[in-house]
């Protein structure tokens, strides 16, 4: 997902739908040292997005693939999806990475780069804004999570 490639005249998918599917291959990517728990969130309602499926996907893998490289030695990445209303209302992906004790990403921070493995948390911070989304980060000792907004649509 290019911030370049948004569609606004993309069909509407639902997150939900497009995160389960993928859970397989976010599994493989996570590797076999980082357990993936995917999930719901609390407001019952369709997480409908008009983002393309394809660019849900690439945001998904390389957010996999970030939290891979930050919890080398392992750790657990719960994904949740649904309708966020604590601000406003719309259709959200929370990702909580929870590393071992081992493993921070301050760790990855100061580590070596992987080239060629991910677009890094800014390049999907830029693939989300583009979106017309929301992207968060917040921090609570060695735990990450990584809150993803995006409108729901409008017809």
């Amino acid at each position: 997902m290019h911030p370049d490639s948004f569609d606004s005249a993309a069909k509407a998918v639902n997150l939900s739908t497009v995160a389960a599917a993928l859970a397989p291959e976010l599994r493989c990517l996570l590797g076999p040292t980082i357990a993936l728990t995917m999930g719901t969130l609390p407001a019952s309602g369709s997480a409908l997005v008009r983002v393309s499926r394809e660019e849900i996907v690439d945001l998904l893998r390389h957010l996999a693939l970030d939290a891979h490289d930050a919890m080398r030695t392992g750790g657990t990445v719960t994904i949740r999806t649904g309708l966020l209303r604590e601000v406003a209302e719309c259709a959200a992906l929370v990702i909580h990475e929870v590393p071992d004790a081992l493993s921070s990403r301050s760790d990855h921070a100061s580590g070596p780069i992987r080239k060629g493995r991910s677009l890094g948390l800014g390049a999907s911070y830029d693939m989300v804004e583009h979106a017309g989304g929301h992207f968060h980060v917040s921090c609570r000792g060695r735990e990450t999570v990584l809150t993803i907004c995006f409108p729901l649509p409008t017809s």
